[in-house]
Parts: C-alpha cells; structure tokens; sequence
C-alpha cells in the first residue's frame, strides 16, 4: 500500500484543486507613434462564444503544453505574427474565475509595426490600441456581484453547526469596466488590465 501511495504521489503533476480548465493570454505591447500602448482583440461575430466582444489574445492549453507557450501559440494564430515577433517580458498573477478556469496571465512586447498586422478573420473582427499613459490617468468603474449559496431541498443542514441558521458568507465577484473611444473594456481583461496597469504604476511612483 504505501509503496502504491509514492508511486503515485510522486509522479501527480500538482494544480489547483477545482481548476476544470486551463487557458494563457498575452498582453501585449506595441510602440505607436513613440508611445507604448496595449493591443486588443475584438472577438469575430461568427464566434459561438463571447462573440464581439473585447479581449486579449489567448486560449485553452493543448495537453501538456506549457502556460507561456499557450500564449504565444495563440497570439501567433489570432494576429498571424511569427513567434519571433514575440518578446516575452514576464507574467503577472494569474486569474481563477468563478467558473474554474485558470487563466495564466503574460506580458509580451510586439515587435512588429501596428498597420502591418493582418489579424485572422475567423477569430478576429478588429484589433486596436489604448496608449499606457491613458491608463494611468484613467481609473476604471469596478461594479460587485454578490452571491450566495444556492442550497438544494436536500442539503444536511442536520450535519452542520447552527443548521439551518449557519452564516453562510456572501460572494463579491467584481466586474471592472474601461471606457476608450467607442470601446469598454470589461470583465476578465478589464481586471487584467487593471492588475498589470497597477502594478506598473506602483513602481514607477
């Protein structure tokens, strides 16, 4: 038995307990007329999930691919950019949603001129910038989500303190929002927007 317990304990590869789904997303960085900016994707209309909507470039993990590596595959496929256009600077913190899923979280720069970017059109219905110094001097709308557990019929309340009456705690979920031009940034890469705009700024004080 103990022999079976090492065995298979040694050779589990550890990850988040709960985590149903694993996906990578790059955020990248672009020089525009002198300035650094953030690129965005606008997500095609014929997409079946999250059509039109604003993101980064990213997607689900490919069996044992690595996190990074998922990044940059998916920033390649969506901007049809060479991998050698990447420059991989770092990560920031990763995000687990409340549907499970962990989305790891790079920062890359481009190294490719803005106009010369022929995105995929299966993927992709536009692409655009927002210059750093506007995300400095702008700070977004955060708007809580509150929850609470939604219990079956069945549940045994008998098998815990306080039964029925137990302090079950509220959720806050936060749904951040930028407003850029006739673009909102929202949701997931609003906050990951917000995480790496901060973190910046925090070392440049």
């Amino acid at each position: 038995m103990i022999d079976k317990i090492i065995e298979t304990v040694a050779k589990h590869k550890a990850n988040t307990a709960g985590v149903k789904k694993q996906s990578s997303i790059l955020i990248p960085l672009i020089e525009r007329d002198g300035m650094l900016h953030l690129l965005y994707e606008k997500r095609a209309l014929s997409l079946k999930s999250q059509p039109g909507e604003i993101c980064f470039p990213g997607g689900a993990l490919e069996d044992i691919e690595h996190p990074m590596d998922a990044a940059v595959r998916e920033t390649c496929e969506e901007l049809q950019i060479r991998e050698s256009q990447i420059e991989i600077i770092g990560q920031i913190d990763s995000i687990l949603t409340s549907f499970d899923m962990l989305i790891h979280c790079y920062v890359g720069l481009l190294h490719c001129a803005f106009e010369e970017i022929i995105y995929s059109k299966d993927e992709v219905e536009a692409i655009f910038t927002v210059p750093m110094a506007y995300l400095f001097e702008h700070t977004p709308k955060t708007y809580l989500i509150k929850s609470r557990f939604d219990l079956q019929d069945d549940f045994p309340f008998q098998s815990i303190p306080n039964g029925k009456d137990y302090n079950f705690k509220t959720m806050s979920y936060p749904v951040v929002f930028y407003e850029y031009e006739d673009y909102t940034i929202w949701g997931l890469t609003a906050r990951m927007t917000e995480q790496f705009v901060k973190m910046i700024k925090s070392e440049l004080k």
